[in-house]
């Protein structure tokens, strides 16, 4: 440190952009885990030199910017679409997020700081506790953006993300917190050697043993396809900047009509056949010209099986003062009748929707005036048809949040995305380690398709079965693994309240006792 108090305060600070710039290359898609430890381990050593909430409330804030920019600058690319008209959003959107995100994070390690001492163990599960908080509320207030969990550091490592059946992303999360930081705990605690020994013998132990219970648990269960139910998963491959072109948009129909047939199963031959198409792959003009939909149902028919379609599609309802849009999801059989729709109900601010519009006068990036919210996560199902919950783009994101809580179970989850938006970026690879995820969580298998990738086949335990990497055109052709059998694990849904429940009773008391 410096004589100079100034210096000495941006150095702090610029140490802890450091610390999160470093914990950002544990998340895919470079996935190197170490790097969370030092990135906590890092932060934690710099919040015990805090005097008071407010310095930590800086630590908190100063290590999310670096965290949140380094991990989240590709959403920037969206703006720079060609014929997007506002790319000049570009340098607010790349600092806005993760200044708004580390508001989250500032505010919980203030509250840590006024709870305990850091060099004591109140003090380091306070830390572990609040940070493990400021994930879930900037999962869920507002509309939510739960990218990134610090639980996510095992995305790319299958046998430690088995954990997350049991726990959920945000019990892995607290978990997590706790191996990352206890090293920088330990460095500034002060405690006897024997303490010290004690703390790393039980990081090493207890990630061993999560990661050996995670190896057998995949030894032990092998992937089991339902030869049934087969599956064309279509990846067309389509710019961004072509997709809504007018000249264009009726190639890129005829392109992933082409992609989707003559498609050839190994036997045995499946009963019936699911096309699964991107987000809005069809849009109001495909759909409104009746040679289109003669082509698709041609398509359907050209199958000698039960065959179904299972697409994105821009709706627009008329309605009496205009029309409106929604992002949905179609299930159609070959008789082209539509059985059944979900309409997107976690729609992206200022993407898809701008919050409070009346004073905020602009249109979306998506433009289309805003799509119309659907009614929440819910299960499309028909007679013959294994029931599936449909998730839109980052819908899958939401832990816990992706089937209906109660009545029936689904057989599958659908994903169906673009993220075409941001490019060869770390977006659609961190994208698709979450809805990885998704899969290991509910004991479902997950069928994606993305319009530019990643598209993937995925078991219950997040295993991908098939996959088609960023920017391929490509046909998936497999069978559905089958879902895992019993009900879902009840403690990812009870950390999720639980967290929130303990966090009041600390406020509580920090607001009505005085710290000792």
């Amino acid at each position: 440190m410096t004589t100079n108090p100034l210096l000495n305060k941006l150095l702090f600070c610029a140490a802890c952009v450091l610390c999160g710039w470093i914990a950002a290359f544990a998340m895919p898609p470079v996935s190197f885990w170490p790097c969370m430890f030092v990135g906590l381990s890092g932060l934690y050593y710099l919040f015990s030199k805090t005097k008071s909430a407010g310095q930590a409330w800086f630590a908190g804030f100063f290590f999310a910017l670096g965290y949140f920019v380094t991990g989240l600058w590709w959403i920037g690319n969206a703006l720079l679409v060609e014929g997007n008209d506002f790319a000049w959003v570009w340098p607010i959107s790349v600092i806005g997020l993760p200044t708004l995100l580390g508001l989250f994070t500032g505010t919980y390690l203030a509250m840590a700081r006024l709870t305990a001492a850091p060099d004591t163990f109140k003090g380091f599960f306070a830390f572990c506790f609040f940070l493990t908080f400021s994930e879930w509320a900037r999962g869920n207030a507002f509309t939510g953006f739960p990218w990134n969990l610090y639980g996510y550091v095992w995305a790319d490592h299958i046998n430690m993300a088995q954990m997350a059946h049991y726990t959920g992303a945000y019990g892995m999360t607290i978990i997590s917190v706790v191996w990352a930081a206890l090293g920088g705990f330990l460095y500034i605690s002060k405690k006897p050697v024997k303490i010290i020994a004690l703390g790393a013998v039980f990081t090493v132990l207890t990630i061993g043993l999560v990661f050996i219970g995670g190896k057998s648990r995949l030894a032990s269960n092998e992937t089991v396809l339902n030869k049934d139910i087969g599956l064309i998963v279509a990846q067309p491959n389509i710019p961004q900047d072509m997709k809504w072109d007018p000249v264009a948009i009726q190639n890129n129909f005829l392109k992933i009509v082409s992609l989707s047939k003559s498609a050839t199963f190994a036997s045995p031959k499946p009963k019936d056949i699911f096309i699964v198409w991107p987000e809005t792959a069809i849009s109001p003009s495909v759909y409104s010209r009746s040679e289109n939909m003669d082509r698709i149902s041609a398509l359907l028919k050209s199958y000698d099986t039960n065959s179904y379609l299972v697409t994105g599609i821009l709706r627009r309802m008329d309605t009496a003062d205009g029309f409106r849009f929604a992002n949905s999801v179609i299930l159609m059989n070959k008789r082209m009748s539509a059985l059944d729709v979900y309409d997107k109900s976690h729609l992206v601010p200022f993407g898809e929707f701008i919050p409070f519009q009346k004073w905020i006068p602009l249109k979306p990036v998506a433009a289309f005036r805003g799509f119309e919210p659907g009614g929440g996560a819910t299960i499309l199902e028909h007679t013959d048809v294994p029931a599936f919950s449909p998730l839109i783009c980052y819908e899958v994101i939401f832990a816990d949040k992706v089937v209906p809580r109660t009545g029936k179970r689904p057989e599958w989850i659908v994903n169906v995305t673009n993220d075409g938006w941001y490019g060869d970026s770390a977006g659609p690879y961190q994208h698709f380690a979450q809805t990885r995820l998704r899969a290991i969580e509910e004991g479902l298998p997950v069928v994606r398709s993305a319009n530019t990738g990643i598209s993937g086949v995925i078991d219950p335990y997040g295993r991908v079965i098939e996959r088609a990497d960023i920017f391929q055109e490509a046909a998936i052709v497999t069978y559905l693994p089958r879902a895992l059998s019993g009900p879902k694990p009840p403690w990812p849904w009870l950390i999720q309240i639980l967290l929130p429940v303990i966090a009041l009773i600390s406020m509580g008391n920090l607001l009505i006792f005085k710290r000792h």
